[in-house]
């Protein structure tokens, strides 16, 4: 019986091996899958990290036509030009600066109505100041909508508080009355309020896993391409011990992505000042099943592809799809049921969302438990869903 189990354990690592060195050399010898899992696992995080490295937008050019030319009006633009987010360029009449927004001189207009000072001071009515943004650019419409709402709160505060001293109250006792409840906003996770450092890590996760599909997708798609019998594998193994093919090409894959995982989760954050609060060991433990469950899922999902233009379809189809699953762009709180659950198929919805916590959020491991077990559920799922699908494939 030991002698048995030994010659066993040896031929389950031998033919384990074989096959893991086979796939390694495919993937060698591939430039299409070296330029995917190699080339765009090094330059996809630069690229993303390079575009939004300023984090957020300022001195944006905008129009604003003054109608009223009044002491009060020129003070309220003067305030909207001090802000850090919008830079102001006058015009005569709205002509001009339609002329001017339509060849990108400006990218916004501000309207200050007749009469703004007179209905302004006297309390009577309310002063409408028109706005108009291209919003081709959600960047610019923020940081516009951002100033002018900035400006006009202060300006309503000071007038509330001309007002409470020509009643006769102290300086002090107006500001007190003008502002009952003070307040200070703070941005949790995110202090310097930048779409990188809330865009981009989730990005990084969700590079791994379609890369790792498409890298799998295309050399499966070439096997089948070259193969009349459309088997994935040409070695002579018993349907019973398929896990050992499952085993050989997906540990390749893995030492291949474990190197490029840690340069993508743990370096690029600290090289571009993105948020990096978790240490790298626990990092290493989320990305351990998470990378499993990926390789997984797309060695359960390369046969259905046969030829190599089918996964790039599929990994064009499916990357914006799993960046709003994710919950990176739109809490999952807020998805309807059906989207929800479905987005539990995919390891980077769990992937992106213990990252999240960890990286930038500064949770423990211990606090992504949820992720963490759901991780592992998917990585022991899709490989028995592996095995039964190359079982099925080759018969």
């Amino acid at each position: 019986m030991k002698e048995f189990r030994r010659q066993y354990l040896q031929n389950a690592v031998r033919q384990m091996t074989t096959i893991f060195w086979n796939e390694v050399i495919r993937i060698f010898t591939d430039s299409g899958v070296m330029l995917i899992l190699f080339i765009a696992g090094l330059g996809y995080p630069l690229l993303y990290s390079f575009v939004y490295y300023q984090e957020s937008v300022s001195d944006i050019p905008v129009a604003i036509i003054d109608n009223d030319a009044s002491a009060y009006s020129r003070k309220f633009s003067r305030e909207l030009d001090a802000t850090k987010e919008v830079q102001l360029r006058r015009c005569i009449n709205m002509n001009e600066a339609e002329y001017l927004m339509g060849r990108r001189k400006v990218h916004a207009i501000i309207v200050l109505p007749k009469d703004f000072e007179k209905t302004v001071l006297d309390g009577q009515e309310q002063a409408t100041v028109s706005v108009y943004v291209n919003m081709t650019s959600f960047f610019v419409y923020k940081s516009v909508a951002f100033a002018i709402n900035f400006t006009m709160l202060q300006e309503n505060k000071d007038i509330e508080i001309h007002r409470y001293e020509a009643a006769g109250q102290t300086q002090q006792l107006a500001l007190q009355s003008a502002d009952p409840a003070p307040y200070e906003a703070q941005f949790l996770f995110n202090p310097g309020n930048g779409f990188a450092s809330f865009f981009v890590p989730g990005v990084m996760i969700l590079i791994i896993h379609q890369l790792l599909f498409l890298g799998i997708g295309m050399l499966a798609g070439t096997v089948r391409e070259e193969n009349k019998n459309h088997k994935l594998f040409e070695n002579q193994i018993d349907k019973k011990r398929i896990y050992r093919v499952i085993f050989g090409k997906g540990l390749a894959y893995f030492l291949i992505y474990a190197i490029f995982s840690a340069y993508i989760t743990v370096l690029i954050p600290r090289w571009f000042g993105l948020p990096h609060l978790a240490s790298p060991w626990d990092i290493y433990r989320l990305l351990l099943p998470f990378l499993l469950a990926v390789i997984f899922f797309s060695l359960t999902c390369s046969v259905f592809i046969k030829n190599r233009e089918t996964g790039m379809v599929m990994f064009l189809f499916f990357s914006v799809i799993l960046l709003f699953l994710s919950g990176v762009t739109w809490p999952q709180s807020n998805f309807p049921k059906f989207w929800k659950y479905f987005s539990y198929m995919f390891p980077a919805t769990f992937g992106v969302q213990g990252y999240l916590k960890l990286n930038t959020f500064g949770a423990e491991l211990g606090q992504i438990l949820p992720e963490f077990i759901a991780l592992w559920t998917q990585a022991i799922v899709y490989f028995i869903t592996a095995c039964f699908s190359f079982r099925y494939i080759n018969k």
